[in-house]
């Protein structure tokens, strides 16, 4: 785990990360391994689970009998509300399925002593995944994240004061359903889950305690996020900023709920904030790949809060450590096949030089070489949509109609696969771009009314999207179409394209993008 790889059980070589003061007691006779599963809850906690996994795995080492820490290994490796089962590739899939029931065979076997709260917790644990020997496809497993929020209501009523217990709960019901918790358009909670959740985390939260306990404080910002009164998480915001300085996710969290509210200066300190602390993390151990995508993750919501603030800079910025972390090496990595998890990424310098009309900078950006655009896709087709748009700005509609030929052709061969802000895929991303750039050449071609059609069919796709934070397209379609519509001494008016109004109604998210 340690790039020293000094593996002695008993001896603490672990780096001096500071993970917060909280700590679960546990049946166990060795301090060490004590040590050991709070490390691994708390990077659970803080949804780093590649990490969590191996600090249990060590509790595992310093007492082979610590039924609990068995316990935690399998609780880490499986799906989590960023990735789900369905965002598992199939040897991914097997193998995680298979050292669960590794884990949970050898909990149970050491379970003769073990609390009854923690023979509950094994069983709805076991919930969670099918057999080896009879694995679904990832897109058909969605049953056992139901069945695990099922199996953990029956632990959470036996032990509603347990803040552990509780956490476990909500985080199993917002799984059912991840990123589908609120309705975008009525407000109103989409299933019973999300009631069910937010009851759960108001009783746990009347504590002292409650208040102050880390998963309790990240679940909240998920739960609320998406929801019309986004600002109540503000207060548990604020408390998670600091409660564990060196988890990265933990310290970029609030900038979800900074965001909702429009507070992108504190959005981008707490995003750099995170990317400090990922420089640390990734230089001192070995990270499991998955994890960069959280890394990429903090870049890119500091990159969009840069734009929607007018912060050039500081967005600039954020590109540049995109093409630093996204790396030939991490795209390489078959499996997770981390090429479809983060090479959209690497087209963030062409958005940025859009959103600021930087035109002739566009012109100079360097597409990849042919024999590579079968793997830096994204990156062609964000390319040569920049240029298309810059053709047509500088009234160049001759060379701007080629380079939307060329991005039309590009996009295509962006295989499905490829993933921008998850849960979005990069080919309905590029249909926003194909409909912005087809507006865009229209009105400078003279064709106003067919611009302004075509400009609000891209707002209906960019509507579309499914729900993501930072939103996947960055550059809202309205403030294109609103900027041509003063432009034409008009206006702007109610969007008929879904119900929603100019401000595109996210609660406080009207600040957003409109």
């Amino acid at each position: 785990m340690n790039k020293n790889e000094a593996r002695s059980p008993q001896v603490d070589d672990y780096p001096n990360f500071n993970l917060g003061s909280y700590h679960r007691p546990i049946a166990t006779s060795s301090p060490a391994a004590q040590r050991w599963f709070d490390r691994g809850l708390l990077w659970s906690y803080s949804f780093n689970h590649g990490e969590a996994a191996r600090c249990f795995e060590r509790a595992v080492e310093c007492d082979p009998t610590c039924a609990l820490a068995y316990w935690g290994i399998a609780y880490a490796i499986g799906p989590s509300y960023n990735i789900a089962w369905g965002f598992f590739d199939i040897p991914s899939l097997i193998a995680t399925v298979q050292k669960a029931w590794d884990a949970l065979n050898a909990a149970q076997k050491h379970a003769t002593h073990a609390s009854p709260l923690f023979h509950m917790l094994l069983k709805a644990i076991a919930t969670r995944f099918p057999t080896p020997d009879n694995i679904p496809a990832p897109t058909e497993m969605r049953q056992y994240n139901q069945a695990y929020a099922d199996a953990m209501r029956v632990v959470y009523k036996a032990y509603p004061d347990d803040l552990d217990v509780a956490s476990l709960f909500i985080e199993a019901l917002i799984c059912v359903n991840p990123r589908e918790l609120w309705d975008m358009n009525t407000g109103e909670a989409s299933s019973s889950h999300t009631l069910e959740a937010n009851a759960a985390i108001d009783t746990a939260m009347t504590s002292p305690e409650g208040r102050e306990h880390p998963a309790l404080c990240h679940l909240y910002i998920h739960l609320m996020e998406m929801s019309a009164t986004p600002e109540v998480a503000l207060p548990a915001a604020d408390r998670l900023r600091r409660m564990i300085p060196d988890a990265s996710h933990m310290v970029h969290m609030p900038a979800h709920i900074d965001m909702a509210v429009g507070d992108y200066r504190r959005a981008i300190d707490s995003s750099d904030d995170a990317i400090v602390g990922d420089d640390m993390f990734f230089a001192t151990l070995d990270a499991s790949p998955l994890y960069v995508a959280y890394r990429v993750h903090n870049i890119v919501t500091k990159l969009y809060c840069a734009l929607m603030s007018g912060r050039s800079r500081e967005a600039m910025l954020a590109a540049d450590k995109l093409d630093e972390v996204v790396d030939a090496k991490l795209l390489a990595t078959k499996s997770p096949p981390m090429a479809d998890w983060t090479e959209s990424f690497l087209g963030s310098h062409a958005h940025v030089l859009v959103r600021f009309g930087r035109w002739e900078e566009i012109l100079q950006l360097e597409l990849p070489a042919p024999q590579d655009r079968a793997l830096y896709c994204c990156k062609t087709a964000n390319i040569l949509y920049a240029r298309g748009l810059a053709f047509s700005a500088l009234g160049r509609t001759q060379e701007a109609e080629v380079a939307r030929q060329e991005f039309e052709e590009a996009r295509k061969r962006v295989p499905r696969s490829r993933i921008n802000n998850l849960p979005v895929r990069q080919v309905d991303f590029l249909a926003v771009a194909s409909l912005m750039l087809a507006g865009e050449l229209e009105y400078r071609k003279g064709n106003i009314q067919l611009a302004f059609a075509t400009l609000r069919r891209a707002i209906k796709l960019e509507d579309g999207l499914a729900y993501c934070d930072p939103p996947a397209w960055m550059q809202p379609v309205r403030h294109a179409l609103g900027g041509l519509l003063l432009e034409q001494k008009r206006g702007p008016r109610r969007s008929r394209s879904s119900g929603r109004t100019w401000a595109w109604r996210r609660g406080f998210r009207g600040v957003r993008a409109g």
